[in-house]
């Protein structure tokens, strides 16, 4: 196994990721197609639909005939059509029929589409895991809390790798520097709490100090599920709620990948809402930014050139997950002990 993860990874096969919108992938209405969503997932192209039993279904977007991609045809009835040699295939992707064959000639039991293990939509997302998963959706509670407000969801495409987008959220040390709006807090970073740990993600409390460096500005709790899914709660110095984030990451392809983000708040008004979003979108132009300009080809899980201090637990934790992930947590030789 490599030592070395990037956005291409096999060992990222078998978890969840998102790939779209669940309000991407149109049903049909009346006489209208079902619309056709293609995107890729870890190199692997994908495409979606919405049958119409309402249900999203994800194939391999590739004919098995000629190669040609199902996203270029179009799907009628619940029957994918390929747009090359017009091949149909049902909902299964089982194909029913190859119009040079004639329509009562057999099918080859190898003329179906290839589709994903497993398929599921959860928090207005449509998730995939290419092999079957070994870690189930993180669950949001605040996602399901019926009396918060919540931001319009948004997601940004961009030229980083997801193990440094990730990164990116576990990490607290770059908000009084990076972000303008939050030029003015406390860049001391106490000892995070490590609340849990398992194989294959964390959770941990961070308090924040205001700034007479003695008082508690505010709390900060991350939950990390492999590969790169990040909850987090900012809450009052009472453990009230501020913001809820849910921050999933796609990893495109090798190079690019999508943030797709939600926001839970206390406040309900919509004008006041869209404040916030505004605010909100500009922290996370600012990380974009800042993560695109990186110029690492992978994160190293057992040493490496990235340095690490007290205030990246996070961060350490994060490559020891991921070591578990790719399968080195018992012959790699631990990560040296962030310096003081």
């Amino acid at each position: 196994m490599s030592d070395t993860v990037g956005n291409d990874h096999p060992a990222l096969r078998s978890f969840w990721h998102p790939v779209a919108w669940s309000s991407e992938v149109l049903s049909p209405s009346g006489s209208e197609d079902a619309a056709l969503v293609a995107t890729q997932l870890l190199g692997q192209p994908l495409v979606l639909l919405r049958s119409t039993d309402g249900d999203v279904r994800v194939f391999y977007d590739e004919c098995p005939h000629r190669g040609a991609p199902i996203s270029a045809g179009h799907c009628s009835n619940n029957k994918l059509v390929c747009g090359f040699h017009g091949w149909q295939f049902d909902i299964n992707g089982e194909a029913v029929l190859i119009p040079s064959l004639g329509p009562n000639a057999p099918i080859p039991g190898r003329a179906r589409l290839g589709q994903p293990a497993n398929i599921c939509e959860m928090y207005g997302l449509v998730w995939v895991a290419l092999d079957p998963p070994r870690l189930p959706i993180p669950k949001w509670l605040d996602g399901d809390d019926g009396k918060l407000g919540a931001f319009r969801p948004t997601a940004h495409t961009s030229r980083v790798l997801a193990v440094y987008q990730t990164d990116n959220l576990l990490d607290a040390s770059h908000f009084g520097f990076l972000h303008s709006s939050l030029a003015q807090r406390n860049p001391l970073i106490e000892p995070y709490e490590l609340i849990d740990q398992h194989d294959l993600g964390f959770c941990t409390a961070l308090r924040k100090v205001a700034a007479d460096n003695q008082s508690t500005e505010g709390w900060l709790r991350y939950t990390l599920a492999a590969p790169f899914t990040v909850l987090l709660r900012s809450e009052e110095p009472d453990g009230a709620l501020r913001q809820s984030f849910f921050q999933a990451i796609q990893p495109i392809d090798q190079h690019h990948t999508r943030l797709f983000f939600m926001v839970r708040v206390p406040e309900t008004d919509p004008d006041i809402l869209e404040a916030m979003l505004h605010d909100e979108e500009r922290v996370q132009q600012e990380d974009l930014q800042m993560t695109a300009a990186q110029r690492r080809t992978g994160m190293s899980v057992i040493g490496g050139p990235d340095l690490h201090v007290r205030s990246d637990r996070n961060g350490v934790l994060y490559r020891q997950t991921l070591r578990h992930m790719v399968g080195l947590s018992e012959t790699a030789q631990p990560l040296a002990a962030p310096e003081q």
